[in-house]
């Protein structure tokens, strides 16, 4: 291996800290106390708020709370998917989910949202305030609560939080811990309606329309925020640019706003709703796809900076180290193939090379068993026979 691609090897794997384990206990952080106590007091002011119900609710509370651990295994599995070079610690994406459970909603956005509703009344009075309350309250109290979780995980893991994907990803893992409790506050809402007379009826219809509209949620509102202060604040990873960190933080503040107003905002008219409603999910989508546009050159970047050297080695090609750099470039790649089992052996020696830079990135670029492994597997499968 030359000395020019194993120096920029190494320089990658410091910049981005890929492969660095998380620790969690850290007694001499501040900021680990804090986060224990408000993620404590949530915890705790949810318990209150549902223990009462446990007894003739709890039929309702079970099916909900199924309902919610299902979502998670779903919507978790899909972010681990899309984790494309290297995964973030588990443990630090549960200390996100954590935080957008407990202490983003129960500590800080329940408190936030009622004060904030009864100053919308008192001054504007109570028939505006239920046109425009979510609106104007969910989208600054909820978004800003729940991006104080990436401030936290940067303390906490200083080293692990460097680039805008690990923004966009624990973003992602932190809106889907508020949406979960979310969800699960609306499910029981609908549950005991009309005295929960009419408890299935009710938690059907809301676990009905909570799934739906989490097409376009807090895990993409907060994906988006999370990036913008990456962005704004800079890192070891990535220079500061304000103005993509500005325009990320309000992108989904509008977003939410919107979503949330929809009804307002037509006029109660149907068709009008319709129309608002696709056109926020399309700008929705759109400033995702932007965010992920952003920060996937330099991502890529750091990738083939990790695998050049398997290059040079000929444990991997040229073309293949490009097609892992991007989905729209494997895509291009695999389909370069001829035959379905050629294309086949491409998108899984694609596939091994992103297992080949996550080990390198868990070895710091040492040979390690696991490392080994993912070069025979690759030499496995470039020597599969098509058929």
């Amino acid at each position: 291996m030359s000395t020019a691609l194993a120096d920029a090897r190494a320089a990658a794997l410091e910049q981005t800290a890929w492969g660095e384990r998380f620790r969690f206990v850290q007694p001499r952080n501040v900021v680990f106390w804090i986060y224990l106590w408000l993620c404590g007091v949530g915890a705790v002011k949810g318990w209150q708020m549902f223990a009462p119900y446990s007894g003739y609710f709890g039929r309702s509370l079970l099916v909900a709370g199924i309902v919610g651990v299902i979502s998670v295994l779903v919507w978790g599995w899909w972010f681990r998917h899309i984790d494309r070079f290297e995964r973030q610690p588990v443990g630090l994406v549960v200390t996100g989910f954590v935080w957008g459970a407990t202490a983003a909603t129960f500590t800080i956005a329940l408190p936030g949202n009622t004060a904030l509703g009864s100053l919308y009344t008192k001054l504007f009075g109570q028939v505006w305030a239920q046109d425009w309350h979510a609106g104007l309250s969910a989208p600054l109290v909820e978004e800003t609560a729940k991006g104080v979780g990436i401030i936290v995980l940067l303390a906490l893991a200083p080293r692990l939080v460097r680039t805008v994907t690990d923004g966009l990803l624990l973003g992602a893992f932190i809106g889907l811990g508020f949406q979960t409790s979310e969800d699960f506050l609306y499910s029981f809402a609908g549950a005991i309606q009309g005295f929960g007379a009419h408890q299935t009826d009710g938690l059907a219809g809301s676990i009905a329309q909570r799934t739906f509209s989490d097409i376009i949620s807090h895990p993409l509102f907060t994906a988006l925020f999370c990036a913008g202060v990456i962005y704004l604040i800079g890192t070891a990873a990535q220079p500061r640019r304000i103005g993509r960190g500005v325009a990320l933080i309000v992108a989904p503040i509008l977003i939410h706003g919107v979503w949330d107003s929809m009804v307002a905002l037509a006029g109660g008219t149907a068709l009008l709703v319709v129309v608002v409603m696709a056109g926020d999910m399309i700008f929705a989508l759109t400033a995702l796809w932007i965010a992920f546009v952003w920060a996937h050159p330099r991502e890529a970047h750091f990738a083939r900076d990790v695998l050049a050297p398997e290059v040079e080695s000929g444990v991997l090609t040229e073309d293949e180290v490009t097609a892992a750099g991007g989905w729209r470039l494997q895509r291009r790649y695999v389909k370069a193939g001829a035959g379905r089992a050629e294309r086949r052996r491409r998108r899984h020696l694609v596939r091994a090379a992103l297992d080949l830079c996550a080990d390198l990135a868990a070895s710091k670029g040492t040979d390690s068993p696991e490392v080994t492994e993912s070069r025979r597997e690759i030499a496995r499968l470039r020597h599969q026979p098509a058929s």
